[in-house]
């Protein structure tokens, strides 16, 4: 994935990077007149979002998702909340967790194949994307909205609310069986790639 703040420091215009990842995700959509039609203006950032969760599958769009996410204000992430929750629902049926529970199972996975057999998951990169040491954004991180694992105790009020990716995963159709597969994905992600091997895997509770 470009890392577009890489390519743009932060003195460069938030314009200017809305522009250039507008126009990766419209590269990355089938092409028909709808396409066409988005290359003569410029989306509303809400928009650009729902427009990578629209559709076929896309592996790609999905995290260009979070991307748009990225670069726009701490206060778009807070009144967002919920696109952002949908962010983490689509990332999650990007892959098939259920097959790979069961290779998990068959396979007897140990650490270095649990590893390698994430890295490729959505999940685990857009965590890496959100979390990891290397991420950024513009404003408060993404923990500010919502944070990678749950709280073990949360105030009364948070109880009706979702508050955490891991609270998301727990609505998947597949946590039953692949839960603790899915929430191995988010926290090697959230870790600096690097490390990751010489570490190895977080043991999840």
């Amino acid at each position: 994935m470009m890392n577009l703040f890489q390519l743009c420091p932060f003195t460069v215009s938030l314009h200017l990077i809305h522009h250039l990842l507008q126009e990766e995700i419209i590269n990355l959509l089938p092409d028909n007149e709808t396409k066409q039609s988005l290359d003569t203006k410029l989306l509303h950032p809400e928009d650009l979002i729902k427009l990578c969760l629209e559709g076929e599958k896309s592996a790609e769009l999905s995290l260009r998702a979070f991307d748009v996410f990225a670069w726009t204000s701490s206060s778009f992430r807070k009144t967002h909340a919920n696109l952002l929750e949908d962010c983490w629902r689509n990332a999650a049926d990007q892959d098939d967790w259920s097959k790979l529970y069961q290779a998990s199972v068959s396979e007897g996975w140990g650490d270095e194949e649990t590893l390698q057999n994430l890295k490729d998951t959505v999940l685990f990169q857009a965590s890496n994307r959100c979390y990891g040491p290397e991420a950024e954004t513009f404003g408060e991180g993404f923990d500010e909205v919502l944070s990678l694992r749950q709280e073990i105790t949360e105030p009364p009020i948070m109880k009706d609310s979702v508050s955490s990716v891991e609270a998301v995963l727990m609505q998947h159709k597949d946590y039953s069986e692949a839960g603790k597969l899915m929430l191995t994905a988010i926290m090697l992600g959230s870790l600096q790639d690097d490390n990751i091997e010489q570490e190895g895997p977080v043991p999840m509770e």
